[in-house]
């Protein structure tokens, strides 16, 4: 008889055991309800372990807390340098002697400077009570430490002179007290990967990374380099901890992970951390949350254990059954179950559709632990959890049968360019090559050679940069260009616009339509927002941009005082992606959806969310934004009095 922990542990070390596990990740879920008061009846004052042990689940590692008690503020203070400590850290950070630190509090607002002696690098983060009612685990980040390339030579002194000492009593108090026999306690390692994934994903905002990394290359690998010996400290630490699974980093996506950049700066950290703890007798597990289409290979071959929060289809464009046909020989997939899938918007009858793949497309059950990928949200459909478990045990039992696999998707065609960016020795053939390649210095020169002789700015617009740029977003939905490359893109079309600008409004030839656009309140993520509000301004829209965690009276005042053509909202969290209809019924409730159209766009949201909150369009990518916009305007116009 396996003890829910033995049960796990076997699975995730690749044993055939009696029943699939199944072990739904319920911090956040829990967080958020217990600080809005709306647990199930059954739980109502219940501890999240209790709710769990009541229900007969496994338990997950838990990683967040009350936030807004003060005793838990300090622990993470240093949140900007990632350097917090919770119930499964296995070490303790010392900052170097000679660094003074400086704290400045203003309500949800921490604000911390790092005096060195090579100059001061500063970081902030933000938390509060609707923080924590939408479920967010740890503070935002609202300043960075990495702002311009003077900041990287302080901040290589700090990761440079700071010390990495064991602290194992946390984590042996957790797993002996809380755990017990009821789920696996997971050490957290690193959400960071490697050295520069520590940057991108920690030090810097995650749309300046990619510029950074292209035009200061040299002085961002010289802090890689002063951050890599931090983490090696880690690594030897864990491998001497008593945690028998430890978590090494987190948030994998082909898009902002891409594939070179993944080969190249994370999966060799991977390998090094597989190799030194995979010594040790540990299971090296990596938060694979993301679009993994891309990376699928390179994770296979990273030597990491285990890929926990994997996300399949229709969240992703990887199904559950190719995931595991590719992966499984080689590492244990934890996850597997889209977090979608459990709220609302999906159908009773969608629901036990995905569930009836499920058990055909793990056979025969080997390799995978059952998991809400990320993790449970905050609007659960509560008797969608418990109806997983009884499926779980009526239909679990290993081995599975086998059954048919669905086919993969066929990869989309490769894009081909527009017959105008096809055409070689062109008028616009250099300015279409500079946005392909990001050349955002070259292009001035181009487009003032244009100007100068005589050629009209509109066409150099629509024939030179909105066709590039258009080929690029098709490359990128094609899986053929990443993000990167499309944020250097839009930086050049930017540069480009700039030299039209004036050239267009002289002629009248450039109004478009007015947007307003922000993410939502809850959600800090703003890299896909960014991209989109880049690319609408370069293809002649007005924009507002709002930024993130936009409240929904500053969305309803803006949209009065801006009168936009389009509103989009944005979200990257399932946890926020409610927030959308809430603004979309408030619209209606102050007599202002007629005013606009409203559009929703991010990671979790799908076409038919969309329609089921009463948005007006959905967009996948930030080239399918502005041909949405386009058609949103030019629908409002056809109307117009």
């Amino acid at each position: 008889m396996y003890t829910h922990k033995a049960r796990v542990l076997a699975a995730l070390r690749g044993e055939l055991v009696d029943r699939l596990p199944f072990v739904p990740r319920l911090d956040l879920w829990y967080l958020a309800n217990a600080t809005s008061a709306t647990l199930p009846k059954q739980h109502a004052g219940r501890a999240m372990n209790e709710i769990a042990r009541a229900e007969g689940w496994a338990l997950h590692h838990r990683f967040c807390d009350n936030q807004l008690d003060p005793a838990f503020q300090p622990q993470y203070l240093h949140r900007g340098i990632n350097v917090f400590y919770s119930r499964d850290t296995v070490f303790d950070v010392v900052l170097p002697k000679d660094v003074e630190v400086k704290v400045q509090r203003a309500g949800a607002r921490t604000r911390v400077e790092y005096h060195t002696p090579l100059g001061m690098v500063s970081a902030a983060t933000h938390y509060d009570v609707d923080s924590q009612r939408h479920g967010i685990t740890i503070p935002a980040l609202v300043e960075h430490l990495i702002k311009t390339p003077e900041d990287y030579a302080p901040a290589g002194y700090l990761f440079e002179h700071m010390d990495v000492v064991p602290s194992f009593e946390r984590f042996k108090r957790w797993s002996s007290e809380e755990m017990r026999e009821d789920g696996v306690p997971i050490a957290i390692g690193s959400f960071d990967a490697s050295p520069f994934h520590f940057i991108q994903r920690d030090l810097s905002n995650p749309t300046q990374f990619f510029i950074h990394y292209k035009d200061h290359h040299a002085r961002m690998r010289g802090l890689a380099e002063r951050i890599a010996p931090v983490l090696d400290k880690q690594l030897r630490i864990l491998s001497e901890s008593p945690a028998e699974v430890v978590w090494w980093g987190a948030n994998f996506d082909d898009m902002l992970t891409y594939p070179p950049y993944f080969a190249q700066e994370i999966q060799p950290w991977i390998r090094k951390a597989a190799d030194l703890l995979g010594a040790a007798g540990k299971l090296v597990l990596c938060h694979t949350d993301g679009e993994n289409r891309g990376l699928m290979d390179l994770i296979r071959d990273s030597g990491m254990h285990v890929a926990e929060s994997f996300c399949p289809a229709p969240m992703t464009k990887v199904t559950l059954a190719e995931y595991y046909r590719r992966l499984s020989p080689k590492l244990t997939l934890f996850g597997g179950i889209p977090s979608t899938l459990v709220l609302p918007g999906t159908s009773e009858a969608d629901f036990e559709a995905y569930m009836d793949e499920l058990f055909r497309a793990v056979a025969p059950g080997r390799r995978i632990v059952l998991g809400v990928a990320d993790e449970v949200p905050p609007q659960v459909v509560f008797s969608r959890l418990q109806r997983i478990a009884e499926r779980v045990e009526r239909e679990g039992r290993l081995p599975l049968r086998a059954g048919a696999f669905r086919p993969a998707p066929a990869a989309s065609a490769a894009a081909k360019p527009s017959a105008a960016a096809a055409t070689s020795h062109d008028q616009f053939e250099l300015v279409r090559k500079d946005v392909f390649r990001g050349k955002h210095v070259d292009i001035k020169a181009h487009v003032k050679e244009l100007l100068d002789r005589g050629v009209r700015a509109s066409d150099i617009l629509e024939q030179g940069l909105i066709a590039a740029i258009t080929v690029v977003g098709d490359r990128m939905a094609a899986g053929e260009a990443f993000i990167p490359e499309v944020l250097l893109a839009a930086r050049a079309m930017t540069v480009a616009v700039g030299l039209l600008e004036p050239h267009l409004a002289a002629s009248g030839e450039r109004q478009r339509g007015k947007i307003l656009i922000g993410t939502v309140t809850g959600d800090m993520h703003d890299i896909g927002k960014n991209l989109v509000v880049t690319m609408l301004r370069g293809v002649g829209f007005e924009v507002r941009d709002l930024g993130v965690n936009v409240a929904r009276d500053k969305f309803y005042q803006e949209v009065a005082e801006f009168k936009p053509d389009v509103l989009g909202l944005s979200a990257l969290l399932t946890t926020t992606m409610m927030e959308m209809k809430a603004i979309i019924q408030g619209l209606e409730e102050h007599s202002m959806h007629g005013r606009c159209k409203v559009m929703v766009g991010g990671a979790p949201v799908s076409a038919q969310f969309a329609s089921q909150i009463g948005a007006d369009g959905y967009a996948q990518n930030a080239v399918e934004a502005v041909k949405l916009a386009q058609r949103l305007t030019a629908a409002r116009a056809a109307v117009a009095p």
